[in-house]
């Protein structure tokens, strides 16, 4: 009985599973279809998230032209748009480069008057340009002027805190007002 229990489960090994085992390998081990590769435009696709963003960037260039007329500020424009008022000229102060390290007075406001920081709440804030983790219209305004002067920014969403604002005061994708005063360039 148990000699043909042996023979029973061997003919069943053999004749059913080393079959369906043998099987499975070869179907595993076959060539699979190959994954279409996908290229991406970079153009198109840069295309589309300008022309997606295009009306929110026309409605914050509204914005940004109504508080300036609001104010009526004489700004001037860059090319990347940021718009600066230097109200305090210092003919003789030195001028501020890339890497040069600042010293300002400041006053972050938002285009409906809140005011978000200041250097009197925070005291004066340094940082070097082209280097530090400021936002990039401050890096680029600075750059216009010397020390001792005062000027107005209106930095746009893009050169401010971006998609996501600051996570604390400003929203998201919103203008910004700077008042800077340079106090030191070193």
């Amino acid at each position: 009985m148990k000699l043909r229990l042996i023979l029973y489960f061997k003919s069943y090994i053999s004749g059913i599973l080393f079959p369906g085992f043998c099987f499975f390998l070869l179907v595993s081990c076959g060539e699979r279809p190959k994954k279409e590769l996908i290229i991406i435009d970079k153009q198109k696709l840069k295309k589309n998230i300008e022309d997606v963003n295009k009306p929110a960037v026309v409605m914050e260039k509204d914005e940004i032209d109504a508080w300036i007329k609001s104010h009526g500020y004489p700004m001037k424009s860059t090319g990347t748009g940021l718009r600066y008022f230097i109200f305090k000229e210092n003919k003789k102060g030195k001028e501020v480069k890339t890497k040069s390290e600042v010293q300002i007075k400041y006053k972050v406001s938002l285009l409906d008057g809140t005011e978000c920081y200041s250097s009197e709440k925070n005291g004066p804030r340094i940082f070097m340009v082209g280097a530090d983790n400021v936002e990039s219209g401050l890096h680029e305004g600075v750059q216009l002027m010397k020390e001792g002067e005062k000027s107005i920014f209106v930095l746009p969403s893009h050169l401010a805190f971006g998609l996501v604002g600051d996570r604390n005061k400003i929203p998201p994708k919103t203008a910004v007002v700077y008042e800077i005063e340079i106090l030191e360039v070193r």
